[in-house]
């Protein structure tokens, strides 16, 4: 990512993860962004670590790409995190141009989607991604890039723009 830093800690387990030069720089970059995701950017609870609303440690749960005559749409689904989030998040992208996915490769370099070895393994099997740590939202030629880092990969979209919607959790209660 250009401005947040997301960096793993040497000999700890863990990450360092500094949105703050983003933070500076984003009301010069709301402009250029299409109108959703300067508002999802945007958000005072986006980089917030204690809001129930901010994006570090969701997890990538569902991945849902469509082509309808030419025009590419992508929803993500983020599961939330039971000890932080009320819910999940939602993105749905608009116009896709571009879409990739890499995981870390276990040698500081980077495998393709599904290419083996890299994701993280839980017990059930099913590779992951691992944890969302942050992400960045910058101006496009065709929209704007959406970079998201995931403690053992990253996502990366370029479209014409998105719709966000966090979803709310139904209490134990309310089942």
């Amino acid at each position: 990512m250009k401005y947040v830093h997301v960096r793993p800690l040497q000999d700890l387990y863990g990450f360092h993860l500094d949105p703050q030069e983003y933070l500076r720089v984003l009301p010069g970059l709301l402009p250029g962004l299409p109108a959703g995701a300067a508002e999802f950017a945007s958000d005072p609870d986006h980089y917030d670590f204690g809001s129930s609303r901010c994006v570090k440690d969701l997890t990538l749960e569902r991945v849902d790409l469509v082509d309808d005559r030419g025009n590419v749409s992508l929803e993500l689904s983020l599961a939330p995190n039971e000890w932080k989030h009320e819910g999940g998040l939602s993105i749905r992208y608009s116009g896709v141009r571009e879409f990739w996915v890499k995981s870390d490769d276990g040698a500081g370099g980077a495998g393709g989607f599904g290419a083996g070895g890299g994701f993280v393994e839980r017990g059930d099997g099913v590779p992951r991604l691992g944890d969302l740590q942050l992400d960045e939202l910058l101006p496009h030629s065709h929209g704007f890039s959406h970079e998201i880092a995931f403690t053992e990969g990253v996502l990366f979209v370029v479209s014409a723009d998105l719709v966000a919607r966090w979803e709310r959790q139904a209490s134990r209660s309310e089942i």
